[in-house]
């Protein structure tokens, strides 16, 4: 841990959060292995699709000579088809409300949120106002709302400003 002094308050650096924390910590290791198993199932099914697009292509490359300009117009349309349904797939597999993101909010999630929980106990306890995760280009992990002066900013701005919820 580093320590870092502010004007009027501390602020707790911590080096490598996400990295160090979770290495410690066996559930997160499981959890990512059980989440790499998972993506790995999931991009084996994309692959499936993709392997049978493959041969269709083949397929109507090798008949394209025999076939009438209909049939050949009907091949593409299920080839075209086809790649629509991978790419959907893709999209429900992978995507930002994906299965593999919902899982990852079941596995993982949870041991962030007590992890984070403890953070905020330990800024509480020891009257930081700020905590920095220095590994992730300092971003803050947690902020003690009292310190914010957007409000006196605003003031002085000559702005009226609405009280915040805490």
């Amino acid at each position: 841990m580093e320590y870092c002094t502010g004007a009027k308050r501390n602020t707790l650096c911590f080096r490598e959060y996400g990295i160090y924390f979770f290495s410690c910590i066996p559930d997160y290791a499981k959890a990512q292995q059980e989440l790499d198993d998972y993506s790995q199932k999931l991009q084996a099914d994309i692959d499936a699709v993709y392997a049978e697009i493959a041969e269709m292509q083949s397929r109507y490359n090798a008949d394209k000579v025999f076939l009438t300009p209909s049939m050949r117009e009907d091949r593409e349309k299920e080839i075209a088809a086809k790649e629509n349904k991978a790419r959907l797939l893709q999209q429900q597999y992978f995507g930002t409300d994906g299965y593999l993101f919902a899982k990852r909010e079941e596995l993982v999630k949870p041991l962030q949120d007590e992890v984070l929980a403890v953070i905020k106990d330990v800024a509480k306890e020891g009257n930081f106002g700020m905590i920095i995760d220095v590994a992730a280009d300092n971003s803050v992990v947690y902020f003690d709302p009292k310190l914010d002066k957007s409000n006196v900013v605003l003031r002085k701005l000559g702005y009226s400003v609405k009280k915040k919820e805490e």
